[in-house]
C-alpha cells in the first residue's frame, strides 16, 4: 500500500534542522535512489550526531553509532511510513535502539585485582558510588514514564531542543510538549520521593 507523503508540513524556515524533507526524496530513497537517500542523510546527519554525543559521550562512539544509525536506516528505509512525525524522529528512534544496543554489548568489566587504587585524586569509589546510585535511580524512575514523555525529555534535554523544535518533529504542538514535559518531571520528582 503506497502512502502518501503530501500532507506533510512545509519545511521550517528557523533552525538548522529540516523538518519535512520533500517527499519525492523519501519515496525515491523508499525506492532504492541511494542519491535521494544522501539527500536525506545530508539533511539529518547533524542532528542524528548531535543527538548521540548527548547520549554517549565520546566523539568517536557517537560518530560509529551515527553511521550505524544511517546503516540501519538504509536497510529499512522502505519500511518508513510517515504518520504525522518527520524522519528525524523515526532516525532517533533508530540512535536510542542503537545506543542500548551498543551499552548491551559494551559492558564494562574489570578484574577485582585491578579495581583498588584506581586514581588517588578526585571524586572517591564512595563519590562515584553515590553518582552511580542517583544515576540509576533516575534511570529507574524514566522507566514508569510513558514511551512520550521519554521521548519528549529525551528531546528537550539530551538533544538540547527547544519545545518547538520538539513539537514540529513529533508532529504535536508547543503546549502538548510543555504540558508532557511538565507531567513527566512531576512524576519523577514523585517516584524519587518515594524512594528516599
Amino acid at each position: 500500500m503506497a502512502v502518501s507523503l503530501t500532507a506533510m508540513p512545509a519545511p521550517a524556515a528557523e533552525g538548522s534542522l529540516a523538518w519535512a524533507p520533500e517527499p519525492d526524496v523519501i519515496e525515491r530513497a523508499r525506492g532504492g535512489d541511494r542519491a535521494a537517500f544522501a539527500e536525506l542523510y545530508d539533511m539529518h546527519v547533524d542532528s542524528v550526531y548531535r543527538y548521540l554525543i548527548y547520549r554517549v559521550r565520546e566523539p568517536s562512539d557517537a560518530e560509529d553509532l551515527t553511521s550505524e544509525v544511517f546503516t540501519r536506516a538504509f536497510a529499512n528505509i522502505q519500511r518508513y511510513r510517515w504518520q504525522g512525525k518527520s524522519l528525524l524522529a523515526w532516525l532517533y528512534t533508530i540512535a536510542r535502539n542503537a545506543v542500548t544496543d551498543r551499552r548491551r554489548r559494551d559492558r564494562p568489566t574489570m578484574e577485582l585485582e585491578h579495581a583498588y587504587g584506581l586514581a588517588s585524586e578526585g571524586p572517591t569509589a564512595h563519590d562515584h558510588a553515590v553518582r552511580g546510585e542517583e544515576v540509576g535511580a533516575l534511570r529507574g524512575a524514566v522507566k514508569y514514564l510513558t514511551a512520550e514523555q521519554q521521548q519528549v525529555l529525551s528531546l528537550r534535554f539530551e538533544a538540547n531542543l527547544s519545545s518547538r523544535e520538539v513539537a514540529r518533529m513529533l508532529g504535536k504542538n508547543e503546549g502538548a510538549i510543555r504540558a508532557l514535559q511538565f507531567r513527566a518531571l512531576g512524576r519523577l520528582r514523585k517516584i524519587l520521593q518515594n524512594e528516599v
